[in-house]
Order: structure tokens, then sequence, then C-alpha cells
């Protein structure tokens, strides 16, 4: 199950976030105290063993809070092999694809809603309900002769349904050991009982809690399918020299009093997460200490697999991480920096590292281990500020770390890090502000309508150089026209080009070209430019990726006037770099890759050669050739050096490879972007008259 969508009333400081959109990776941005910890917070409510506290409610809600209210509630998508699974168990219902899911004030359990589908809620005695089962026990416990049925306890038939399946077999256990104890002597007793404890598993996957088919549904979702919120919040640091005597004392139970107890307490767990990630084994630990080989096997063993799991998410030269024992029972975390040419330096105990290295090293260590041990597979985390203290060099790792649980797991995270933000699709990234005066938090799905100092983060992450200028709408209301393009290399191919052509009456001068971060930067970077006072507009590859775009502008208010395609005569064009002819490409191609690929045995390639492979850009069928050449270490075609290599040799004057074709082609997009400017202005200056 994923959730979709999700609403919060009534929790601390948020009234009503209203329905929120959410994607399986998603950032929540806001500033100190705006309510995105309240947010991850009351999504735990959703937990099947979670409860709500009188003390979260929101004290401003008293008089709505006197009647049952869906304190937080969400929608969860389910699975094609999830929905299969229900079709199977109830045949006779509707197929389900979404469910409810929600609890309130007055309810300890989190309630189920199916939408429309036709639900029996009539006591159905052929269901294998939990009140049958007993009805089975009690039938048999009257069959038992009276001296051995008075003696056994059987309050649990009394009691509640089991809510899991471990809680159930420990009371059935406790129960089977009464039958054998008290009634050892009597064979039929043992053998009526042996019948129905025989098949206990099989037992409880039928055991469907209630009569109803609405209760059967219900239970059956919960124990297969309910979705399990894993919260992070505290990240605590790993200390270089390990007591082990102390660490064994705690694992034991036995903890210090005093003021210290927390930062042992602290300690220990740390030093739980390490020894899980090493896979070190406190008692073999003690056991190979007094043999010299044997302890030096199990700890290079530890050192290696700890070293192997922390490295995919350390940026920078890799780390090498070494267990040490040492006299006095101490075990010490030792550090290296391993280079690129293979060298070792910088060895020493983590103690002597920066605290920024040793709050980064501590992270990595306990998010890692929590995040394995909890063997997370669909689950849903919830990370409170996960790269606090990090280095942006570093936040791009634990970035790449979220990114790989992403592929099991949904997260949602809090972050004030513009380096935190890698997805700036309307749903995997939310704005939290909170209104003072009202003390209420505001969730912004639209995350580009919410105050410009919120947005900082955001701003920073699509276009970090251009923040101060888009949020001054005086600099907008009196700016050239702004044409947003996909990449860099866009940008830089235009600028180069405009210099190349030297014609006054094409020159792309009167433009502000702004790159954006990536595709799907485009739209939040084009809404904001527009927002501020810019007569805004886009330049896009002729992509179905950017064909999207074009549509999600449109339904933000663009024109279609504003927005571009690369085409050429009419035909379109893939992107910016088809507008050069095949052979003026492939001449900077095999200027650039002749030297770095000369030991590789690299040729100068040929336009046919390049057609030959049917692609429908340049750019793509040049990727599928480098592909095909990986294996002798072409790596991947980098298409952005191209570029770099052709607008420098534009600059130094030193051009004369591109043809006066090239020329032509590039003066066609000019023309066609001065057009679509000079249209713009028509139908701005129509719609003002008709406004007087």
């Amino acid at each position: 199950m994923r959730l979709r969508k999700f609403r919060v009333r009534a929790f601390r400081c948020i009234h009503d976030s209203s329905e929120i959109k959410v994607g399986d990776l998603a950032a929540f941005i806001g500033k100190n105290e705006s309510g995105k910890t309240t947010i991850l917070e009351a999504l735990t409510l959703l937990n099947k063993d979670a409860k709500v506290s009188e003390l979260d409610l929101c004290d401003e809600m008293s008089e709505e809070l006197k009647s049952e209210m869906k304190v937080v509630e969400g929608e969860f998508e389910l699975s094609e092999k999830e929905t299969k699974l229900i079709q199977e168990k109830f045949p006779n219902l509707a197929e389900i694809k979404t469910v409810k899911l929600y609890r309130t004030q007055m309810n300890p359990n989190v309630q189920y809603d199916f939408g429309n589908v036709k639900i029996s809620e009539d006591a159905n005695k052929r269901l294998n309900s939990w009140e049958n089962f007993i009805v089975k026990i009690e039938d048999f416990v009257s069959s038992v002769p009276n001296p051995i049925r008075i003696r056994l306890d059987t309050k649990f038939l009394s009691g509640h349904a089991p809510r899991t399946r471990e809680a159930f077999n420990s009371m059935m256990a406790e129960f089977n050991n009464q039958i054998y104890l008290l009634a050892s002597d009597e064979r039929k007793v043992i053998n009526e009982w042996e019948k129905i404890y025989q098949d206990l598993d099989h037992t409880y996957d039928t055991l469907l809690i209630g009569t109803s088919e609405r209760s059967a549904l219900e239970n059956f979702v919960e124990e297969r399918f309910h979705p399990r919120f894993v919260y992070f919040s505290d990240y605590k640091k790993i200390l270089g020299n390990i007591d082990l005597d102390e660490f064994l004392k705690e694992t034991r139970g036995i903890r210090p009093k005093g003021l210290e107890y927390i930062e042992e307490f602290d300690k220990a767990e740390t030093v739980k997460n390490l020894f899980y990630l090493a896979e070190l084994d406190t008692d073999k630990l003690e056991e190979v200490q007094n043999s010299p080989s044997r302890l030096i096997k199990l700890l290079h063993t530890a050192s290696r697999k700890l070293t192997d799991r922390l490295n995919p998410a350390w940026k920078g030269d890799p780390i090498h991480v070494e267990l040490r024992f040492n006299p006095g029972n101490i075990l010490s975390v030792v550090i290296s920096d391993v280079h690129k040419d293979g060298t070792v330096t910088n060895t020493g105990l983590l103690n002597r590292r920066a605290e920024g290295f040793k709050w980064t090293f501590s992270f990595i260590v306990n998010f890692a281990a929590e995040t394995q041990r909890s063997e997370l597979k669909e689950a849903i985390l919830l990370l409170d500020e996960p790269a606090r203290n990090l280095h942006p060099i570093q936040q791009r790792g634990i970035s790449d770390l979220l990114k790989g649980l992403a592929g099991s797991n949904q997260i949602l995270y809090a972050t004030h890090s513009p380096f935190m933000i890698f997805d700036y699709t309307p749903g995997n990234l939310l704005v939290v502000e909170l209104d003072k005066r009202k003390h209420l938090s505001h969730i912004y799905y639209d995350y580009w309508n919410a105050d410009d100092t919120t947005l900082t983060p955001i701003l920073y992450g699509l276009s970090r150089g251009l923040v101060e200028s888009i949020s001054d709408r005086e600099i907008g209301y009196n700016s050239r026209p702004v044409i947003i393009v996909e990449t860099m290399t866009h940008s830089m191919y235009l600028n180069a080009f405009d210099k190349f052509l030297k014609d006054p009456n094409l020159s792309m001068n009167p433009l502000n070209i702004v790159p954006a971060y990536n595709k799907n930067s485009v739209l939040p970077l084009a809404v904001f430019y527009r927002n501020h006072g810019y007569n805004t507009f886009a330049l896009l590859d002729n992509t179905e990726e950017s064909r999207q775009i074009s549509t999600l502008l449109q339904a933000n208010g663009f024109k279609s006037v504003q927005i571009i395609f690369f085409e050429l005569g009419g035909q379109p064009k893939q992107a910016i770099e088809d507008l050069i002819v095949d052979e003026d490409y492939l001449y900077a191609v095999n200027q650039t890759y002749a030297v770095k690929l000369r030991k590789e045995g690299y040729t100068n390639l040929i336009k046919d050669q390049v057609k030959a492979r049917g692609k429908r850009s340049i750019v793509d069928n040049l990727n599928d050739i480098w592909k095909e050449n990986q294996y002798l270490g072409w790596e991947k075609f980098d298409a952005e050096e191209i570029c770099r290599y052709i607008c420098e040799k534009i600059a130094l004057d030193e051009a004369e490879f591109l043809s006066d074709k090239t020329k032509d082609q590039f003066r066609a997009l000019y023309r066609l972007i001065a057009e679509r400017i000079r249209q713009n202005q028509n139908i701005v200056s129509e719609t003002v008259t008709r406004l007087r």
C-alpha cells in the first residue's frame, strides 16, 4: 500500500491541513516551528498500535472535538497483487483499488473506509470468525471431564480477539500446555484437542475477527496490508572508544543511575547499530579474546562488512573502518581515508576527527542500521531533518541512500536544505507554513504559491543564483523577456551562437536566458518568474517528457504561444543538438573523444555510421554507440562536454568547422523565438485594450 493523500485535523498546531497529495519520495519544506515534525508524527497515528493523546489535540478546537473527528486519515493505493489477493478472498466484492485509513480521538482502533464498494454488515455464521472459534473451544471444554475442566484457565474465552498472530499463538500455546499438563492420562481428551491445535497457523490465516463481511474484510486488510510508518528523528553520535564491559552491562539491563544515564543509553544504542552493520556478536567476541588468530580474523571480517555497508552513502574519497581490540576490554573505531590511487592516509581514532565528520559517520551508521534491522519493505519512512549538520556533499550521499530505500518503501521527510530536494514534481515537494496569528500550519501542494521566505531553499535548488532577482517584482516588471530552457547546455548554445552569428536583427540580447536545474524544475521556475512580473517563455525539447511539461504549463495559465519547441522548417527536432549539421557536430565529438579514448582504440565516427542507429536525435544515436562500447571503457557519452567544446571554439573565434547551414538553422530558431514574443505582446495589448 502506498500513501497517496492524507489529511490532519485538530492535531497540535494543525487545525486542518486539507487534503494533501504525496508521491513515493516527498519532502516537506518550511521554516522552524512551521509544523513539519507535527505532520510526520500525526501520520504515525495510522500505525496499528498508536494512540491519540489528549495532550496532542488542538486546544483551540475544543468545541469541534466534542464530536468524533478524524484526526488523521490517509488514502492508500493498493498494488495489483494486493487487489488480486482481496478479490480471491472476497470474490463477491467489487474490485478494491484504494482504501482509506483513519483514526479518531474517540475510537482506540484505526478504522477503514472502502469507498463505494458495497459490503455487508449482517452477521454471517458461515464466516470463520473469532466468535465462532470461541464456540468451538467452549464445546471442547464442555466435553472435558469435570475434575480437569474446573482447573483449566479459560479467561481468554471472554476477552477481546487477539490483534496479531504472535498474540494468538502465545495464547493458544499457553492453553495447549494446560491441556497436556492436566489431561495427560486422558487419551480421548488429548486426541480431540489435537484436532483443533494441529493446524494452528492455518487457523489464524482463516480466522476473521467479527461475524460480518465488513469485519472480515477489515481484519484481512489489517493482517495482510496495513501500512507501517517508521519514524526517525534522533540521530546519536558514535564515540571512538567502546568500553565493552559498560556496553554489556547496558545490553543486559544493568543501567547506571544519575545524570549520565541518557548519555550512556545513547552510547549503547549507537554501539548496537555499529555492531549490527558489522555483524559482530559480542558473545563471539568474548569467546575469541584469548585466541589472537581467531580474534584478528573476526575483527577483520567485521571491519570489512562495516566498510562495505557504509561506503555507498559516503561521498568524497571512500573511507575504511577498522575495529581494533585493546587492553582493558576496549574496542576502538579507527578510520582511514582511501584515495583514488589506492593510497591510505589519515588513519586514526574516530575521536580525532572533526565534529562534522563524526556526526556524518554516526548518522550513516545509525540510519543504515535502523533501516536494515527493520528489514524495511513496503514501509512508509518518516524522517525529521535527516541531513542536519551535514556538508552539502554528504547531503547528496544521504539523498542517494534515500533514493535506494525508495525502491521498496515510501519516504516522507522534512528538511531545510536545498541540497536535499531532488524532485520538484507537485506531490513530491510540499511546503509547510505557520500562520502566527492563528498558530495554524498550512500545507501547500502548489508550493510556488507559498511565502517567498519559506520558498528560499526550493528557489536555491531550482536556480540558486537567481533567487534575489526572482523575488524582486520591480526587477521583473522592468526586465527583458525571460526564456526558460531545460538545461545549462541549452543556455550555452543559445548564447554562444548569438555571438557567433553576429546578426543584430536576430540577437538574443533582448532576452534573459535562464537554465532550469533539470526538466522537472522547468514548470515551477517558469511559474515563479511569471508570478514575479517577468514576461516568461519556455523553450523545450521535442520529447514526450517535455510535452508533458508543456501541458502542465498551460494548466498553470501559460498560453501556447509562450511555449516553444525545437523545430526546423515546421518539422520537430528532438533536441537543440539537432540544429547542428551532423558533420559539424561529429567534428566536435571526434576532436573531443579522439584524445580521451585514444588508448581504447577510438576511431573517428562518420555520419552514416551514426545515422544507422535509427534514433530520432543525434545525441540518442551517440548514446547508443557509447553504451555498446562501455566494456572498452567508453563510459557514457557526455553531450555537455561536446557543448563546451563548441562554445569554447566560438569564443576563441576558432569555429570554422561550423557550416553555413548550421548557422542558418540557428537563425531560424531565433526568428521563431522573436515571432512568439511579438505574438504574445500583441495578445497582451489586445487584452489590455478590451479591458479598458
